[in-house]
């Protein structure tokens, strides 16, 4: 896996950090604002659920007051000393108007009802005496009566003739109002929120739309006792803060009233909000990370150029140069970094010199090594071929001998000279390319140490050229013998590949050594540069350079790695000394 880099940590880090922040105190904001919405609305509903509670003893109040007024008009008690029901029922016509009640009974002591008036058909006597004579029991004064599926608030006054002392009751008087939708339109409107009357399990009256409305007398059947207190209810989609309130208990029927508050708007609010949230901490985390990105960047920045700097050096440039700057630490590690190099950089100076000094020493040694080697076969020979006579030698095998070694010693001689000259010289003959090449692989294996390395030459396109054969031989002596010293710890085969264009030729010689120090790349065709060769001159790559320069044409590493190095070898088909010399060319 990947290491990220430092600045993509840092962004990172820091921004789950501000999300983090940013997260936790939108949420505390958020749940603050619901809870005092929450808190608001349960207020509400409480503040609705007085209004409707003192709505109710007001109407209550005033009922009682009607009840006890009428009671004392003298048509009334007139009326009532009859003690003549139809008198009565057609007598207490306006009074029941004056009332504005839509219930209104008169009747004896014993109960026995004389008028019955009824906004809302469906309420017949019987019913009215049984409740007057239960209410006269118990001694009431305000009762429930329910029957039919209707429910009443009535109150209840004596009707008293005569004065102090002389007072007899001539009957009751019960003044009422119905329990319907209008009362509780009247008690919405003085609470502000919406109202159910109910008695028992069963919705009598409400303010609620109708869906709503069948969906809280679901509720109020399958669970009558949990919704009691001030809690939430979603009905019909709305959601709504409810409380409830106990009005009446026990007989004829418990009647409980509950007041809802609309939360719609509360949510909308909310709705609001969250969107304001989500867009000011998205914002807030691109805005923060435009700016870690740009104060990422210049913290890093000077790391960035830190580890450039190490991975230049890792690659052999020592000259790439950095300047510490940003946080004194970094700095530190800067200028620690600069010297560094600096001592690397002439530690490799004095390694490369004490390398060119051994080479040219090795050098220097082998080429007299060399030259005594042939003057010592020279002199051997001249002594034979001055005594041959006596020694009975043939004169021509001993010649030979002194002409080898001769020509041996004047090819040594001819090199330095070819690395000494500005301009080579070469004799130029038609040739294949090819079989230049292979006369360098034959003359490579006839070496003892090379004779079990695997060499093979791919050639591809025409391979006629232009060519001085002789040296372009040696040159690739050198090339194929290198790459089989390079890869003399391994197995693998030394590849030659040649392939040939309109104007030049391209040769590839591949082997599978460690690869090209990167101390010696930029010097590699140095004469006297050697790495890692125990009796290397430093003359191979050198000539080869020479010899392929001479020709016009040019020498390469074309790729290098501790897998193996190749080497790009570029011949032209015709040389531009061509014009100018057709024959050999001495210096």
């Amino acid at each position: 896996m990947a290491r990220l880099r430092l600045r993509t940590q840092l962004l990172i880090a820091t921004l789950l950090i501000i999300c983090g922040l940013l997260g936790a105190l939108l949420l505390i904001v958020r749940h603050t604002v619901r809870t005092e919405i929450a808190e608001g609305a349960r207020q509400s509903t409480e503040a609705s659920l007085r209004a409707f509670e003192n709505g109710q003893r007001e109407r209550e109040l005033q009922f009682s007051r009607t009840a006890a007024m009428l009671a004392e008009l003298p048509t009334l008690k007139a009326v009532m000393a009859t003690q003549h029901a139809l008198t009565i029922q057609d007598a207490s016509e306006p009074c029941w108007k004056l009332a504005g009640s839509q219930l209104f009974v008169l009747s004896g002591v014993d109960g026995q009802v004389f008028a019955l008036h009824v906004s809302q058909p469906g309420w017949p006597a019987s019913l009215a005496e049984s409740d007057i004579k239960k209410s006269v029991a118990e001694s009431e004064d305000a009762a429930w009566w329910f029957g039919n599926g209707q429910l009443y608030r009535v109150f209840l006054r004596p009707i008293l003739a005569g004065s102090d002392g002389n007072e007899r009751q001539l009957g009751i008087i019960a003044v009422g109002y119905e329990i319907d939708s209008t009362v509780a339109q009247e008690l919405a409107q003085a609470s502000g929120s919406q109202i159910a009357l109910t008695t028992g399990d069963k919705i009598i009256a409400s303010t609620l739309a109708p869906r709503e409305e069948q969906e809280l007398q679901r509720k109020v059947r399958d669970a009558a006792d949990q919704l009691s207190g001030t809690r939430e209810l979603t009905l019909g989609g709305e959601p709504f803060q409810a409380a409830t309130v106990l009005i009446h208990e026990g007989a004829p029927v418990s009647v409980k009233c509950y007041v809802l508050m609309s939360l719609r708007p509360a949510n909308a609010f909310l709705d609001r909000l969250n969107r304001t949230i989500f867009v000011l901490g998205l914002s807030a985390i691109v805005v923060a990370g435009l700016l870690l990105t740009f104060v990422s960047r210049t913290i890093t920045h000077p790391l960035d150029e830190l580890l450039a700097g190490v991975r230049a050096l890792a690659h052999g440039d020592y000259a790439y140069t950095i300047k510490p700057r940003g946080s004194s630490e970094v700095a530190e590690l800067g200028d620690t970094f600069s010297k560094m190099r600096g001592e690397l950089l002439l530690s490799e100076q004095r390694r490369f010199a004490n390398e060119r000094i051994a080479a040219f020493g090795r050098a220097a040694s082998s080429i007299s090594h060399d030259l005594r080697h042939y003057l010592a076969a020279v002199v051997a020979n001249a002594e034979f071929l001055y005594e041959a006579e006596k020694l009975k030698l043939n004169r021509d095998e001993v010649y030979a001998e002194i002409k080898g070694a001769s020509e041996q010693m004047t090819d040594l001689l001819d090199s330095l000279r070819e690395l000494s000259r500005e301009e080579g010289s070469v004799s130029l003959r038609p040739v294949a390319v090819d079989q230049i090449v292979r006369h360098a692989v034959d003359a490579v294996r006839a070496r003892s140490e090379m004779r079990n390395r695997t060499i093979a030459v791919r050639v591809s396109g025409e391979v006629m050229g232009m060519f001085d054969p002789q040296k372009v031989e040696r040159a690739f002596i050198n090339l194929v013998l290198n790459a089989c010293e390079a890869s003399a710890q391994t197995a693998g085969e030394i590849a030659v590949d040649i392939h040939s264009s309109a104007d030049e030729f391209e040769i590839r010689v591949a082997d599978h050594g460690p690869g090209v120090p990167a101390a010696i790349r930029n010097t590699l065709f140095d004469p006297f540069v050697s790495y890692g060769k125990s009796n290397g001159t430093g003359l191979g790559l050198a000539i080869v350079n020479k010899v392929i320069g001479d020709h016009g044409g040019s020498v390469t590493v074309e790729s290098t790695s501790p897998a193996g190095t190749t080497f790009l070898v570029k011949l032209p088909r015709a040389v531009h000394l061509l014009n100018e010399a057709t024959q050999p060319v001495t210096g």
